[in-house]
């Protein structure tokens, strides 16, 4: 009886603690419930401030981007144009509109001003500038400006930069010092275009002095003030945030501000941001507060469930812990061998896949840089065979043929030593060359392409003060030709495909050339930008399939011109086109010295001799048999060392002049095969000669050739010259060819 008592004390005492620990539980997630619920709706508006912020730091970064290429458009521009002599106002004309039509700038008016104020406009006009102070200032920089035009009453950006060298106008013995390029505003819209709030938001620019230079849309009935921070102050009501602080912001040009405010019964976010590398720039954004709560409708019910949710989550992961607790301890008996074990095992894992990729990126890279030159080879032969009855233009086509392919066999011959570029044993080849030969091969090759894509080609290659440089030409035009057949590749039919080069700098023995590529293709959007130079980049899945490609070729220009100590920049919009500018530095150099011809020719010189070709690629043997047949050898054949084994022992002796003997074939190869016909038991195998026609250069492959008893090898693909050559050594030694 006593004992019953005992334990229902015991239990009651157990349930009374229980009890009291439940409910302290409750009470603490029920005030870490309603803390939740408070923090989560202060938060809100902190979370719409951000996202404004976000919003207006976005769209100055689209200013800035937009003002920039405008910028270093109107540069190159003005370098175009720098130094420049006219014989009079007229001529000046006429270049300024060709200008206009060269860079795409027809929508914009471009004056180029002497330090008196007088003006000469593209359209034919002159005068003097109004203000002309407030354009004259601070000469030795350049300055960008929305501003009014003399005359006009709307606002236009305007662009203005000191020239280095005056153009100089010969009847009027005037210097016109300054170019100017004056846009309208107006265009600023496409960079600041901010649809996901509809008509309920707008887009300012303001001075430091909070004068409004830009509006797009309209959200105030403010009229233009001098301050128009002012005049928002004084006609909209404040509800969260400091007039002062924002003015303050505006003005320094530093930091990023958000508030909020009522005009009109509707409550606004309103944020600043100044604009990168623009100065005396402040981006405003005005968003209707209504747009972003209409994007959380039933947030205060969502909120309300969450704590609750939360609770009882929080319940189950206390559950959880303790369980997983108990399984840790349980498992706490892991020996430390067997985590050494796995981590030895990842990291093999690691390093298997790191090598597998890097032999996929040697073969995409091969592949990759064959392809462009091939297409030259195609695109040549396609015209050919439309053009039979046209026998200059067939010559023509055969030409540019060779000339592609000797650049592919020169190229196949250095792929092999692409990858030292990453373990840093790539080395440059310094040879003098001239410019203006490269630009000009780089075109022709790429003319297949051109006319079989229907593209509109223009090339701008002027004069040239330094035309001969010392420098790698074969891998600048590996980068030319990659960037070009790019261009070409994401351009429609139809497009317009722009390839200009300029003598950007010459001092201390040293010249800049600036190679420009500009197509209207495709485009890039600025998150591919971002990884354009790593392997295996594409745009997206969709335009892979469009068009074939690696994704290893930028990798490799942007490799090769870093070695070269040069630079790349790129600008894109997708849909609407690219441009790549290249900046590679060359030493200048001495006139190279003209290529001598081949002093090699080709006769009948081998009538009544008689040779044994051996070759197992039907195409390489009939090219083979040509060859020598043109050189007046009787030709007999065998597809492999077995079947030209057996073709030697049946041959008299003495009957053949030499034997011309591939090294890699099925069933016996070149080496077996000239081994076994050395120790045959007859007076000529010894003597007769063998020449090696062998596709790899490699300084082993050579010597096994010379060891295995050849008295010479040829370098495949084979050509008249060479073949000529090493026969007259071989078989009338000591003759002069």
């Amino acid at each position: 009886m006593e004992r019953t008592k005992k334990k229902k004390s015991v239990l009651g005492r157990f349930k009374k603690v229980a009890v009291t620990v439940y409910v302290v539980l409750l009470l603490v997630f029920c005030c870490a419930g309603y803390g939740l619920y408070s923090f989560f709706h202060k938060n809100i508006r902190e979370e719409r401030g951000n996202h404004v912020s976000a919003l207006t730091e976005t769209l100055a970064e689209l200013a800035e981007l937009y003002a920039s290429s405008r910028r270093e458009m109107i540069q190159l521009m003005g370098a175009y144009i720098d130094g420049s002599e006219f014989a009079n106002a007229g001529e000046l004309f006429v270049a300024l509109r060709e200008q206009n039509q060269l860079f795409d700038m027809e929508e914009s008016e471009v004056y180029v001003v002497d330090k008196d104020g007088t003006y000469y406009k593209s359209d034919g006009t002159t005068g003097v500038w109004e203000n002309k102070d407030y354009f004259i200032e601070n000469i030795a920089e350049e300055r960008m400006w929305i501003r009014y035009v003399p005359g006009e009453e709307k606002r236009h950006l305007f662009c203005w930069i000191a020239l280095d060298n005056p153009i100089y106008l010969k009847e009027e013995g005037k210097k016109l010092e300054y170019y100017t390029v004056v846009i309208d505003s107006s265009h600023l819209e496409y960079a600041l275009v901010s649809n996901s709030y509809a008509e309920k938001s707008s887009v300012y620019i303001l001075a430091n002095d909070g004068t409004r230079l830009y509006r797009q849309s309209k959200i105030f009935d403010i009229p233009l003030e001098s301050d128009y921070l002012r005049e928002l102050e004084r006609n909209v009501e404040l509800i969260n945030g400091d007039w002062e602080k924002l003015k303050k912001v505006v003005s320094s040009d530093k930091g990023i501000y958000c508030m909020e405010i009522s005009y009109e019964g509707i409550d606004y976010y309103l944020a600043t941001c100044p604009v990168a590398n623009m100065p005396n720039w402040n981006l405003m954004v005005v968003v209707d507060s209504d747009m972003l709560v209409n994007s959380k409708e039933g947030l205060d019910d969502y909120a309300n469930l969450l704590v609750w949710v939360l609770i009882f989550i929080l319940v189950g992961l206390l559950s959880v812990t303790v369980i997983l607790f108990v399984y840790l301890k349980s498992k706490e008996g892991l020996s430390k061998q067997q985590k050494d074990s796995a981590r030895l095992l990842e990291l093999a894992a690691k390093e298997a896949n790191r090598a597998n990729r890097a032999k996929t990126e040697l073969m995409a890279h091969i592949s990759h840089d064959i392809r462009t030159p091939i297409g030259g080879v195609m695109g040549m032969t396609n015209i050919a065979r439309r053009s039979m009855d046209d026998k200059e233009k067939v010559e023509d086509c055969l030409d540019k043929i060779d000339e592609s392919s000797a650049y592919l066999l020169s190229l196949v011959n250095k792929v092999l030593d692409l990858s030292k570029i990453e373990s840093g044993e790539f080395k440059l080849v310094k040879e003098p060359f001239y410019i203006v030969d490269l630009l000009k091969e780089c075109v022709e090759m790429m003319e297949g392409q051109i006319k079989e894509n229907k593209i509109w080609f223009y090339k701008k290659f002027p004069p040239f003060a330094h035309p001969a440089v010392l420098g790698d030409r074969l891998h600048v035009q590996q980068i030319l030709m990659n960037i070009l057949g790019n261009a070409m590749k994401y351009t429609p039919a139809g497009g317009q495909v722009t390839f200009l080069v300029t003598e950007q700098m010459a001092e201390e023995g040293k010249v800049e050339y600036c190679f420009t590529v500009q197509d209207t293709g495709i485009g890039m959007d600025a998150e591919f930008l971002k990884r354009i130079y790593q392997p295996y980049a594409k745009a997206d899945e969709d335009e892979g399939k469009r068009y074939h490609g690696t994704g290893l070729g930028m990798t490799i220009a942007k490799q090769y011109i870093d070695a070269m100590g040069g630079t790349i920049q790129v600008e894109s919009e997708l849909g609407k086109g690219s441009r790549f500018m290249v900046r590679i530095p060359f030493v200048i150099a001495e006139a190279p010295p003209e290529k001598e011809k081949e002093g090699v020719t080709v006769t009948k010189a081998f009538e009544g001799k008689k040779i044994l070709a051996v070759e197992d690629v039907p195409i390489n043997l009939k090219i083979t048999v040509f060859l020598l047949e043109n050189m007046g050898f009787t030709v007999d054949t065998a597809l492999n060392g077995i079947e030209a084994v057996e073709v030697f022992k049946r041959s008299k002796a003495g009957e053949y002049s030499a034997i011309l003997m591939d090294v890699m074939m099925p069933e016996m190869d070149g080496l077996e095969a000239t081994e076994v016909i050395r120790k045959l038991d007859r007076a000529d195998a010894t003597t007769i000669p063998i020449v090696a026609a062998t596709a790899s250069a490699f300084e082993d492959d050579r010597i096994a050739i010379m060891n295995a008893g050849m008295n010479g090898y040829l370098l495949k693909p084979l050509n008249d010259e060479s073949v000529y050559s090493e026969m007259m050594k071989q078989i009338f030694p000591g003759k002069k060819q």
